[in-house]
């Protein structure tokens, strides 16, 4: 069985405002041409189709167009899709029944029957090659919050109830798999060991919940995820078990190449899993690669040749506040570039002495109560990088003492 794994598509990401319509839309065809030439036997969309619960039109016309011209340049190839953290899962499922006419399965939530049972089949996906032989199972399990996993029988703590179901579904796949042949199991999860690079763990849309393996399951041969951005592959005691990453970086963090992964999976043999690039035609930028003062960056920003068709993250070392107007000269120098300015990241040089202090750690007490200006020195140094420099010193004790004076000055009382 053949598996084109992808995954994290973010479609409708606004970035710094810029709009990535076209990027995106250039990543679908690629992905079109890549079924094609590759000829799998299935795919798997594991999670965050959209960027946001609620997409916009453009973002799932989108997704609608790529799924209709997959169909229509590879007929024979079943499609999986679940949902991510960044999906809004009824949404998914409205539209489901009418996919599934042309062979394309969406599992947006877990469902139960009247009697209250766990919906199983609508998790499970029989994949046939093109002479109509069964090749293989695809186990379709969509993002599920920690504590939402359902509970498959009364007697279920919490914290069982993951990878009981997770097991559920495996053995109601190894009951009916008589043959022997290869199932792949998709989650969107992260796992221990993962590569967290590019996320943005204060996101209001879900945080990282940390899942060993172990709490998947057994029974399946291949573990295709999605959630985490950088491609890795775990080959541990378990089955394996692979991120396929982001096709187009979400954020500037994310290192590494993009693509998508072909899988190969035969019975009695390895798993084979081969990468195929993805081309961004607008790359994010960090410039310089390793920070450096303000002009000196600016400067190499300038160099940029002027057709670059790029996002741009100036990375400076902060040795005291930036320039008032420093966005202004960034734009300035992007003026005439095709380039499009995003944001500043910046690191500082030093640590004031003054971090190890009891009281930098929130450790405060009457004994080691710091003082206006070891908590001014503080403060800057920790904004900027750099120590108060005299001038700003003097001007900082004048101000105390001219506080202290008027706190200690008798009120004026009436006779």
């Amino acid at each position: 069985m053949k598996i084109l794994h992808t995954s994290d598509w973010h479609l409708g990401q606004v970035l710094y405002e810029y709009d990535r319509t076209e990027e995106q839309r250039d990543f679908l065809e690629q992905l079109v041409s890549i079924a094609e030439q590759e000829h799998p036997d299935a795919m798997v969309l594991c999670g965050d189709v959209f960027d946001k619960v609620s997409p916009s039109t453009e973002a799932r016309q989108l997704y609608v167009k790529a799924l209709l011209k997959l169909h229509d340049h590879c007929p024979n190839m079943q499609i999986v899709v679940t949902a991510g953290n960044h999906d809004g899962k009824s949404a998914l499922e409205v539209e489901a029944l009418l996919w599934d006419r042309l062979q394309v399965r969406v599992v947006g939530q877990v469902f139960r029957h009247e009697n209250g049972e766990i919906n199983i089949e609508r998790h499970i996906v029989e994949v046939f090659n093109d002479a109509s032989k069964r090749i293989g199972y695809i186990i379709a399990v969509p993002h599920i919050y920690e504590n939402y996993y359902p509970q498959t029988d009364d007697s279920q703590t919490k914290e069982e109830r993951q990878k009981a179901f997770f097991q559920l579904l495996l053995d109601a796949v190894a009951a009916r798999n008589t043959d022997n042949l290869p199932v792949v199991l998709t989650a969107h999860l992260s796992l221990a060991g993962s590569n967290f690079a590019g996320h943005q763990f204060a996101d209001s849309i879900g945080t990282i919940e940390v899942v060993d393996q172990s709490q998947l399951g057994t029974g399946y041969d291949y573990l295709a995820l999605g959630h985490i951005h950088n491609a890795k592959t775990f080959t541990g005691s378990g089955p394996v078990a692979r991120y396929c990453g982001t096709p187009l970086p979400v954020a500037f963090d994310e290192q590494g190449k993009h693509s998508v992964s072909i899988v190969n999976l035969m019975p009695g043999t390895e798993v084979s899993i081969r990468e195929v690039p993805v081309h961004n035609i607008r790359p994010l930028l960090t410039i310089p690669p390793k920070p450096i003062p303000f002009e000196e960056a600016l400067l190499e920003l300038s160099q940029l040749p002027d057709n670059t068709e790029a996002y741009i993250r100036l990375n400076v070392l902060q040795n005291g506040p930036l320039p008032p107007n420093h966005i202004e000269r960034i734009l300035q120098v992007l003026e005439v570039k095709r380039a499009r300015y995003c944001t500043v990241k910046t690191s500082k040089p030093s640590q004031n002495q003054l971090t190890d202090a009891p009281w930098a750690a929130g450790m405060v007490n009457a004994d080691n109560m710091p003082t206006p200006r070891e908590l001014a020195s503080y403060f800057y140094d920790k904004k900027y990088g750099v120590p108060l420099d005299d001038e700003l010193l003097n001007m900082l004790d004048e101000a105390i003492k001219s506080a202290t004076n008027t706190l200690q000055e008798p009120e004026n009382k009436m006779l």
